[in-house]
């Protein structure tokens, strides 16, 4: 691979990473919508089809060169197919630029193939047309100046490029089984979340809600009895997430108000045991246990071997506890955002105390018509 190959594909990567962190909020929005919840296969199949978009362009386009300079010496298109036989014959060598262009042009496609294959079930005749049909566009591309941009071709035309990238993709067709890694992407009605499932934003909006109502409770008894401590906080939060959602038919003040309520997996009224577990593991509860091992576990945390990290932040003594805070906080957001992908957007404390969030309305199910999956 020569440097300015290995230069293209770090651009690529480097694009990927902007735009795929720029394309998160709507592609999670836009699943949500669709969906009811983040659809981790068609999520998978859409970033890894960007990152391979994205370097393959970076491959073929770049670099890009002064404007003024293209048309100095542009190349001309090459229509002769096979002409590489011919050019590499001539060179009389197996690792002759023409013979290792082709082999390029091929592995180019070879991703696309499979995507196309495995993930979408296209047939293979139908694999090879569009990996035909994009290098195509690929090619129109190079020999119109990036469609106008420069005034002058700086890549070249050449119709075994096309030939190299359809064989390319129906390689991957033909490969496409032994891609373990590659999911097949679900019909809609099988990926949509269960119809009486709460979406993650809501019950995170309903959690945040009841925290604030809990903040505004704890304010309100210090107000008028000049009390407060952190039991005080405890108690009230226990009576908006147990006590009350005991009383109204598993309603949290917040869950009322935006129409859902806890029930036990079954769908049946929800226990004094499992609430308590539920909050207990819940959010709050699991920043609390942090927060104890951080605040009380300075002990424990000095026969842990000290880290360099802390610093960095002008706590050289306390590097075991910095560390076992940036674990929990970051362990605690993946917890946080995990259920977004399951069909029933249980949360971890849901899954530990066996209960769940439903709708006080099923959604309806959707009337539009499936898109048809290709057969093999």
């Amino acid at each position: 691979m020569l440097p300015e190959h290995t230069q293209n594909i770090q651009n690529g990567f480097l694009f990927f990473l902007v735009t795929g962190i720029a394309l998160l909020v709507p592609a999670v929005a836009f699943h949500y919508f669709r969906f009811g919840r983040v659809e981790p296969r068609r999520t998978f199949v859409f970033y890894a089809g960007l990152l391979y978009s994205l370097v393959a362009l970076a491959l073929v386009l770049m670099p890009f060169p002064e404007i003024g300079t293209v048309c100095v010496a542009p190349p001309s298109p090459q229509w002769t197919p096979f002409q590489f036989v011919f050019d590499t014959w001539t060179e009389r060598g197996f690792t002759s630029g023409p013979l290792l262009s082709w082999v390029f042009n091929i592995a180019l496609f070879v991703p696309l193939g499979v995507l196309l294959r495995k993930a979408y079930g296209l047939r293979r005749h139908w694999v090879a047309l569009v990996g035909l049909a994009v290098s195509l566009a690929i090619e129109i591309m190079q020999v119109t100046g990036n469609f106008g941009i420069y005034p002058c071709p700086y890549r070249l035309f050449d119709v075994n490029d096309l030939m190299a990238n359809a064989a390319g993709a129906a390689i991957g067709g033909l490969i496409a089984p032994a891609a373990l890694i590659v999911p097949k992407v679900l019909p809609a009605s099988e990926a949509r979340a269960q119809l009486d499932a709460v979406g993650l934003p809501r019950q995170i909006i309903a959690y945040c809600m009841d925290v604030a109502l809990s903040c505004l409770a704890v304010i309100l008894v210090y107000l008028l009895t000049e009390f407060g401590s952190g039991w005080t906080v405890a108690v009230v939060f226990a009576v908006l997430r147990i006590v009350v959602p005991l009383l109204t038919d598993g309603y949290t003040p917040a869950g009322k108000r935006l129409k859902f309520k806890v029930r036990m997996v079954d769908r049946t009224p929800i226990t004094v045991g499992r609430i308590v577990v539920r909050e207990g593991c819940g959010p709050v509860g699991a920043l609390g246990l942090v927060a104890l091992v951080v605040v009380f576990g300075e002990m424990g945390a000095r026969a842990i071997d000290r880290l360099t990290m802390a610093k960095t932040f002008g706590l050289p003594g306390h590097e075991p506890l910095l560390v076992v805070a940036i674990v929990g906080i970051a362990v605690f957001s993946l917890l946080l955002f995990a259920p977004a992908a399951r069909r029933d957007q249980r949360a971890w404390h849901d899954v530990l105390a066996g209960t769940r969030c439903v709708l006080d309305t099923p959604r309806a199910e959707p009337a539009v018509s499936e898109h048809p999956q290709f057969p093999p």
